[in-house]
């Protein structure tokens, strides 16, 4: 485009000296201001967490330990331009609401102006992920790694009858309650900061969007996930097997590929020619749940009840019993509390461009 002709009596500089006047500035809070240990948090209610040492952090996001009246609790904050916890605040309160028994208690929550998001939740033990990683040839032993998938089974469909689906079900988003809260014995599920209502207001599914992007986390994600598509149920459910696989053998067929496509077609030959080799050493009801899992459309109702079953029939077929400890509860080192997958700023702004 040509350049704007501007007049020569506009154009010729003024003789009349020019007065700067100094205007008083408005305060502006500081934006996407995360807070720091020893900080303090008044939430609207008044009540005040003062901030410990740091349990997991990230670019977006950090977590903080912290007491309740005595008792030691988390407290998740976001930056408030980046932040995905309105949504997991969401998914607590339908839980807390509908009595579920694998999600953490939400104790408080808000915004401090435009600086973060936070929340106050029950404290959890080390995810999966890492316990794993920390166990002989990195996995579990048959009878946990079998209760292990009974319990964060049941995670999902509480997470579905509350009407979200994850979009990122996996192992680092799993971990035991704490001994002091007498949850040891159960499997939580958290970090929903890529849930998505799957039903509207009529209890209806929503139809699928067709392609969306991706979303989730290149292991775990479903052949749908890599084909960028809508993702439901069924889809949530690929992914926790995926993990229970991985936490049965200490390994998935792709572990060492790299690239999403490649991993995609690895996910693909393991319905056919590479499926003896995915499922090498684990139970033979692990074949029958994949492929009740792989006949589910979009819009499936999962039958948990058949999966259950059949998980419950791999440990009956081997004596195996409800044992007082987990494989983790064997050593005499405890496990570290923390509450969140430490991510990196690469992850997280996926993450937050994921969410929409």
């Amino acid at each position: 485009m040509a350049d704007t002709q501007v007049p020569a009596q506009v154009a010729a500089p003024s003789l009349i000296p020019a007065v700067v006047v100094a205007l008083p500035q408005a305060t502006v809070p500081e934006r996407d201001r995360l807070p720091k240990e020893g900080d303090e948090i008044v939430t609207d209610s008044g009540k005040r967490y003062k901030l410990g040492p740091v349990l997991g952090d990230g670019g977006y996001g950090t977590v903080f330990l912290s007491q309740d009246d005595g008792v030691r609790i988390a407290v998740k904050t976001e930056k408030f331009s980046k932040s995905q916890l309105k949504i997991e605040i969401l998914v607590l309160k339908a839980a807390m609401q509908a009595n579920c028994k694998h999600f953490c208690e939400l104790i408080d929550c808000g915004t401090k102006s435009k600086e973060f998001d936070y929340m106050m939740i029950s404290l959890l033990a080390k995810d999966l992920h890492k316990i794993r990683c920390e166990m002989p040839d990195r996995k579990f032993t048959m009878n946990t790694a079998l209760r292990v998938g009974l319990e964060t089974l049941k995670a999902c469909e509480e997470l579905h009858r509350i009407g979200f689906v994850s979009r990122d079900i996996k192992p680092g988003n799993f971990a035991p309650g704490v001994k002091a809260n007498r949850q040891s014995r159960t499997i939580f599920m958290f970090d929903f900061g890529l849930a998505r209502r799957y039903i509207d207001k009529n209890n209806n599914v929503i139809p699928t969007r067709k392609e969306v992007g991706w979303r989730g986390t290149t292991r775990y994600g479903s052949i749908n996930a890599h084909k960028k598509l809508d993702l439901g149920r069924r889809d949530d459910l690929e992914s926790w097997f995926y993990g229970l696989v991985e936490m049965t053998r200490g390994t998935l067929s792709w572990r060492n590929v790299v690239e999403r496509q490649h991993v995609q077609r690895a996910k693909e030959a393991s319905r056919t020619s590479g499926r003896v080799q995915f499922l090498f050493e684990t139970p033979s009801q692990f074949d029958k749940i994949l492929t009740l899992i792989d006949s589910y459309s979009f819009e499936s109702a999962p039958d948990y009840k058949a999966i259950h079953k059949l998980l419950v029939e791999a440990r009956e077929e081997r004596n195996l019993r409800d044992r007082e400890h987990w494989d983790w509860e064997e050593e005499t080192v405890s496990t570290t509390i923390t509450t969140i997958t430490s991510f990196s700023d690469k992850e997280l702004r996926a993450k937050a461009d994921q969410s929409k």
